[in-house]
């Protein structure tokens, strides 16, 4: 059966309304930690270019119409759509961080010619047609607002995100799934006269390749998004690793003379004598971690190794596990709100409090919790022992204040989250300043450390065998 332009047009069109109002949805259950899902950049890649595939042909309907004015901003802008979908995909897998300081300014370009496609569809020719004239009203509101929300992330936030803004983001992310319906109900209806063209047949090849992209547009649908959702499900829960831990470790909250409160779980060393000094261990979680439940910062690898049984009367010691907020890091990441500075604040408190050797203070974290290892030590030196950064970078600027610091870093070769450079240069720094840190890379180990790091023999013996450097006043 020879399938006509419109038909594929509406086939095209509804198949990215659904994927566009599935996504929205999830993002709405899951919350920002969707993007960070590995199936997302697929699924995402998938709806934009079937999204895309619906735009082409409906501007061949421009065309066919004589919407001149129309078709030529929305061949623009339909080429400025495809740049910023293939950057975009390139920085959520990622590809390549080099890429990620033109995002804007492709995005300010896309959102500039979505402004100009939308207003040719009110002003010109186009717009005598109801159904496109409110497509094109409706896209310009939701271009504009998005312009005035990139304008408020950068100027007032810097960049950062927060919950406001993630809602509207979330409400524009929402209304522009909906466009689709705008040019579903143009093409539904019949030609304004019989003698105006208006649809064509595709040749046979034009329908062989067609109707593959239709297959690959439902297979990707199908099973990108079952595997999205089942994901997106799992990281609205806390891990159940980390609702065991929960059981053993104290909930507690801090707040600090400025009034921040910090959501902590502390564990203390079985037998806890408070006429002996421990060591502490700060363990800070990656991105997975990111909550106000208190629980999710649980689920970490040096609290699963040290909350052993055996190696919980191996090696007593407090564990301090502190949380933070999307929007929030541990420092050490451009845009993010550092919290460091009240996790030192709780660090003294706790040595008042409890018995603590402060001569045998440790960190440790991965991803996000090991770009705030390295900045803990590189912005606060003296203060620990020994650090454990896991799939972080470091500061190489900062590598003078790390020398004096036992340190064992490890890395995934093949990390694509954090690329394995930003941890080789600060390594490098600290062995040219006159340190001599440890250096632990996984050959085609990826973000994931977990197995790798359990295979890694005397780990835990050599931390807990550091002490801090005093140098002499």
């Amino acid at each position: 059966m020879t399938k006509t332009l419109s038909q594929n047009a509406l086939f095209f069109l509804g198949l990215a309304l659904a994927m566009g109002l599935f996504q929205s949805l999830l993002y709405w259950i899951v919350g920002a930690d969707l993007v960070t899902q590995s199936s997302f950049a697929n699924y995402f890649l998938a709806a934009n270019l079937t999204a895309l595939l619906g735009t082409a042909v409906l501007l061949r309907f421009y065309y066919i119409q004589q919407f001149r004015a129309a078709f030529l901003t929305g061949l623009f802008a339909f080429f400025t759509a495809l740049l910023r979908v293939m950057l975009l995909y390139c920085i959520l897998l990622p590809l390549t961080r080099a890429l990620q300081g033109y995002y804007p300014y492709v995005l300010v370009l896309d959102l500039g010619a979505s402004l100009v496609a939308a207003s040719s569809l009110v002003l010109s020719s186009a717009g005598k047609n109801g159904w496109l004239k409110a497509a094109g009203v409706s896209s310009f509101l939701v271009a504009s607002c998005a312009l005035v929300l990139l304008i408020v992330s950068m100027q007032v936030y810097s960049g950062r995100p927060t919950p406001t803004l993630e809602k509207w983001q979330l409400g524009l992310s929402f209304m522009a799934s909906l466009h689709p319906l705008f040019f579903v109900g143009y093409l539904w209806q019949p030609p304004a006269a019989p003698s105006q063209p208006w649809d064509s047949n595709l040749s046979s090849w034009q329908t062989i390749l067609i109707d593959a992209a239709r297959l690959m547009g439902i297979a990707a649908f199908l099973f990108l998004g079952v595997s999205l959702l089942g994901e997106g499900i799992r990281a609205s829960y806390p891990q159940p690793e980390a609702i065991k831990q929960a059981r053993i470790f104290e909930a507690r909250t801090f707040t600090n003379r400025r009034g921040d409160k910090l959501s902590y779980r502390l564990l203390r060393p079985e037998s806890y004598d408070s006429t002996q000094r421990y060591p502490l261990l700060v363990s800070l979680h990656g991105g997975a971690g990111y909550g106000t439940d208190n629980i999710r910062q649980l689920a970490s690898w040096e609290i699963q190794r040290l909350t052993e049984p055996r190696n919980r009367k191996k090696y007593p010691a407090f564990i301090l596990a502190p949380q933070c907020s999307r929007g929030t890091s541990w420092g050490g990441i451009p845009h993010l709100v550092p919290r460091d500075t009240i996790v030192f604040d709780l660090l003294n408190t706790l040595e008042r409090e409890f018995s603590i050797d402060s001569n045998r203070l440790y960190v440790a974290g991965h991803s996000l919790g090991g770009y705030g290892t390295w900045s803990f030590i590189g912005t606060r030196p003296g203060v620990f022992a020994a650090a454990l950064p896991f799939s972080g970078a470091g500061d190489p600027s900062l590598a003078n204040n790390m020398v004096d610091i036992a340190i064992w870093a490890f890395h995934g070769e093949t990390d694509r989250n954090v690329p394995v450079e930003g941890c080789r240069t600060v390594i490098k720094a600290i062995q040219q300043a006159g340190g001599h840190p440890r250096y632990t890379e996984f050959a085609g180990v990826g973000h994931y450390l977990n197995p790798s790091l359990d295979a890694t023999p005397g780990l835990l013996d050599w931390l807990f065998a550091q002490r801090r450097v005093i140098q002499p006043e």
